[in-house]
């Protein structure tokens, strides 16, 4: 602990510096998250871009059959075996992987189906229900970065603001700290409608 003295006279202890161990091991910690958090807001962003029909090709899918694909039976995992018939094309055999959905056998719903090289053949639910199904990941995967962002900005314990007045690191840690709840607020609401959304054929 170190003191410090106030305007007023009085002395204060502020917290110890933490022993480089323990920060380097918080560092490899933050990075790790911070790595899985962007793969995550990646390829979540690019299956919401799909499902918002950003790009791919538009059509409809047709459901042959699902299963649930979670061997323990604890946590539902369900993918599907299906035909996808783009608008004025063929139809064509697809699988639907984590669909968070068990559609009964002959159930249609709008899709799309990305046309670029690494998403050749993958296909996305379109409307409400595909939107929110993806948008919750984004939420959530915004949330990790924030908090990355917002521990990494945010001044040490140690290292007391100006009398008074909050520091700009201070100042950008709030800020990202707003981020952090908004991306809280879309992923939870998202999540919200894709479970309801999960009881509606």
């Amino acid at each position: 602990m170190t003191e410090t003295e106030t305007g007023t006279g009085t002395t204060t202890r502020a917290p110890a510096r933490r022993h480089p161990a323990a920060r380097a091991f918080l560092w490899l910690g933050s990075a790790l998250v911070a790595f899985a958090g962007a793969f995550w807001f990646v390829t979540a962003s690019v299956d919401l871009a799909l499902s918002a029909g950003l790009y791919g090709t538009p059509g409809t899918y047709k459901v042959s059959s699902c299963h649930d694909a979670d061997s323990s039976s604890k946590n539902s995992d369900y993918s599907c075996y299906g035909e996808f018939l783009p608008d004025g094309g063929y139809a064509t055999s697809q699988k639907l992987e984590d669909t968070g959905h068990d559609y009964p056998d002959g159930y249609t719903f709008d899709a799309r189906r990305g046309d670029v090289p690494e998403e050749s053949g993958r296909v996305q639910r379109t409307g409400v229900w595909g939107v929110a199904g993806e948008l919750w990941q984004v939420g959530f995967a915004v949330v990790m970065l924030a908090w990355v962002a917002y521990l990494g900005i945010k001044p040490p314990a140690w290292k007391a603001d100006p009398p008074r007045k909050p520091s700009r690191r201070t100042r950008v840690a709030d800020r990202v700290g707003l981020v952090l709840l908004g991306g809280l607020a879309v992923g939870a609401l998202s999540w919200v409608v894709m479970f309801v959304g999960s009881f509606v054929p």
